[in-house]
């Protein structure tokens, strides 16, 4: 079990839904009805998501070796990193990672039609140089490497606008309504991404904090102490569940069906209140553990309830997809 632990098989699950469910069932359904062509195809598509992917799978490779000692202490049943895999063989992996991304983004670039732009040659590259900034350097240092990865999960589902920005502008001339409500999804799934993520490494942090603190990684619960890291930390739980309720009230304004209402009460703002309640009267690291749990919950109901409608034929639309 070694290898899939390495891997983080279920956080590779949540990446490629956080771009595939906004992109199939949101964008591109727009382009379409505005009769506008989509630049990516299922194929370009698959592309796009499987470096996508591979470039989260790198960032979590290369953090498990920068935090093979920290994790030795927080979580010795799960290390993975010099107990079970070398060292150097997780370094060798990461770095056959990184080269088969940049290949992977070149092959991107020539198979997209023209006008092409530069920007798939840059942003996974980019992003994979701030993850690996992440593990190096940042994820040590108080509330900005928690920010920069946060960021980095919300680029996900926004990166296939960078492709469809020609699509998208032609098809607001016809249909100017429905582009700037289904863009305007994607940017909500982005700060959705955003939010939770930065939550979840915050609460990490405090989770943490003992392996930390023994290896000099100067997060703001070591440099502050958890009581004081408590706070910020549930403020954004606060904040988040904030949201939620101003969501739930946009779907109950705007004639969302009650069982989406429903859900979203359920599976969003009920475990955000808890956690945020969790992390306020945490006493020991298994309440952080739970409100970790909490958080993602949310993550993965979120994706599929922050869908306005869904297609008429979801499972046509998944075997298109796989052909």
């Amino acid at each position: 079990m070694a290898l899939p632990r390495l891997l983080r098989l279920p956080n590779l699950v949540i990446v490629f839904l956080s771009q595939w469910l906004p992109y199939w069932f949101v964008l591109r359904p727009a382009i379409l009805r505005a009769g506008g062509i989509p630049v990516l195809t299922p194929r370009t598509f698959a592309l796009l998501a499987f470096t996508t992917v591979l470039t989260s799978l790198a960032g979590y490779v290369i953090n498990d070796y920068f935090d093979r000692e920290i994790d030795a202490i927080n979580r010795p049943q799960r290390v993975v990193v010099g107990r079970h895999i070398p060292s150097g063989i997780v370094l060798l992996i990461y770095l056959g990672l990184t080269v088969l991304i940049h290949l992977l983004a070149l092959r991107l670039y020539f198979v997209l039609p023209s006008p092409k732009t530069l920007w798939v040659v840059f942003v996974f590259p980019l992003v994979s140089f701030f993850l690996f900034l992440y593990a190096w350097q940042m994820k040590c240092s108080p509330v900005m490497g928690n920010v920069l990865v946060s960021l980095m999960c919300g680029a996900v589902p926004a990166i296939p606008l960078f492709p469809e920005d020609r699509a998208i502008w032609l098809a607001s001339f016809i249909q100017p309504e429905q582009i700037h409500q289904a863009t305007g999804l994607v940017w909500l799934y982005a700060t959705f991404a955003f939010a939770t993520n930065l939550l979840r490494e915050q609460v990490k942090d405090l989770e943490d904090f003992q392996g930390d603190a023994a290896c000099g990684c100067n997060t703001l619960a070591v440099i502050k102490g958890p009581r004081f890291a408590k706070k910020p930390a549930g403020f954004i739980g606060l904040v988040l569940s904030g949201l939620t309720v101003l969501l739930l009230f946009f779907w109950a304004e705007t004639g969302a069906p009650d069982w989406q209402v429903a859900a979203g009460s359920l599976f969003l703002l009920v475990p955000a209140l808890f956690a945020t309640g969790l992390i306020y009267r945490a006493t020991n690291k298994r309440h952080f553990t739970w409100a970790s749990r909490c958080i993602k919950l949310i993550m993965l109901t979120g994706l599929f309830l922050l869908l306005r409608s869904w297609p008429d034929d979801p499972v046509a639309a998944i075997r298109l997809l796989l052909e």
